[in-house]
């Protein structure tokens, strides 16, 4: 439902703004998905863990204590967005400037709506993530439509839609939660979580730091040798790659807490085998699908735009499987409270995507920005694999501590 919403209206945005605009909104908004990625590494990574383990029986007040979390990160994360609009304003790219500042008004409340709906997770109810993400997509595309009859569609517009809508679907899954703000005078609850949090959440800032890398880095390269129109044809073609990779990403938040628990039961070694097939399998089902009929989808959604790249989504369609087997890989590792082994894989495929990627880019444009996402991603996936299998071997029976200690099942 959530990942349908806004694949909907980036759909309807490309093909209502210019490709300047358009691709505007994807630089920019690769830009906030650095601060949702921060985000997500203190306050929901962190949560997906603890929750269902060390606070289960508290977790009322541990989602309630996260609130405050929340408000503290986002007024930060609106400052540095508005810092960066300012910046572009000062540059002369008022395209560029308008969307950062729209998203630093719109901030607060969508990461709102990400820790709330992966709250959902903790407490294992996904039907109330479900519930929620059709509440969203149902008042996002009535406002994205009325924005639209009324004249008045713009990207700032656009997110103001998603900032309302966002905050309204957070009010009700937070009553649906039963999410108590805990006492902050007597605050020993708020205190252990900051605590464990900074534990867990200070590599865990660092992968998400790294992992943002290679996945956006090349909406902020190809502007550069190619203009605001290549970044514009990139965010169309990995459009239609969001609706699976947004998907995997919502199984994997399950997965988190299901291998944490498997973990405690001693089966965790055949979890992971067992969520590797689903998570490959639908992606490589979705990539023959969209290579086989590229032409035809791009044409029919776009209304004839970008039509001249619709042959890469043989390459770009690699993505979501490489990916989905990362992800499983790297949330074995949280599981296991090991993201610090996870910080070297991220940081080597990092310095691969500014390197090698940044290279692809500058000789064959939007063809070398596929290249070396795919490339990238492998590289990852690999390293992310072997490290598992490194540390199963080191501790087949148990668990190790970032620390360096053990915890005996």
């Amino acid at each position: 439902m959530f990942a349908t919403s806004n694949f909907v209206l980036n759909i309807l945005l490309a093909r209502w703004l210019t490709p300047q605009d358009y691709g505007a909104f994807g630089t920019a908004f690769a830009v906030f998905l650095l601060v949702g990625g921060l985000h997500t590494a203190t306050l929901t990574e962190p949560m997906l863990v603890f929750g269902p383990g060390r606070y289960k029986g508290h977790l009322s007040e541990y989602l309630g204590a996260l609130i405050y979390g929340h408000v503290g990160f986002a007024a930060i994360g609106s400052v540095a967005l508005l810092l960066a609009g300012l910046g572009f304003a000062l540059w002369g790219q008022t395209s560029l400037s308008t969307v950062l500042l729209a998203l630093a008004l719109a901030e607060p409340f969508i990461l709102l709506l990400w820790l709330m709906r992966r709250a959902c997770y903790a407490r294992l109810e996904p039907h109330l993530a479900v519930s929620g993400g059709a509440w969203y997509m149902l008042l996002m595309l009535a406002g994205a439509y009325a924005v639209y009859r009324f004249g008045w569609l713009s990207t700032a517009t656009a997110l103001g839609v998603m900032a309302i809508s966002s905050f309204a679907v957070s009010l009700w899954l937070a009553v649906r939660l039963r999410v108590k703000q805990p006492s902050l005078q007597k605050g020993e609850l708020a205190r252990d979580a900051l605590y464990n949090h900074w534990r867990y959440g200070r590599w865990s800032v660092a992968n998400k730091g790294l992992s943002w890398v290679p996945h956006n880095i090349f909406y902020l390269l190809l502007p550069i040798w190619g203009g605001l129109a290549a970044s514009a044809s990139f965010k169309a073609l990995m459009n239609l790659l969001m609706p699976i990779l947004q998907a995997n990403s919502a199984l994997s938040v399950l997965l988190l807490p299901t291998l944490v628990r498997a973990r405690e039961h001693s089966n965790f070694g055949s979890s992971v085998r067992l969520a590797l097939v689903p998570f490959v399998l639908a992606p490589a089902l979705y990539w023959v699908l969209l290579g086989a009929f590229h032409s035809p989808v791009i044409s029919l959604l776009y209304g004839g735009r970008y039509t001249e790249y619709a042959h890469l989504f043989w390459l770009l369609g690699l993505v979501p499987v490489v990916a989905a087997i990362k992800e499983v890989m790297s949330q074995s590792l949280r599981a296991l409270e090991r993201p610090d082994w996870l910080f070297w894989a991220y940081a080597f495929s990092a310095v691969i995507a500014g390197t090698f990627g940044a290279w692809c880019v500058y000789v064959w444009g939007i063809v070398g920005a596929g290249a070396g996402l795919v490339f990238t991603q492998g590289i990852a996936a690999v390293l992310v694999t072997a490290l598992l299998l490194i540390l199963r071997r080191r501790s087949p029976d148990g668990l190790v501590s970032a620390q360096g200690g053990r915890e005996a099942r």
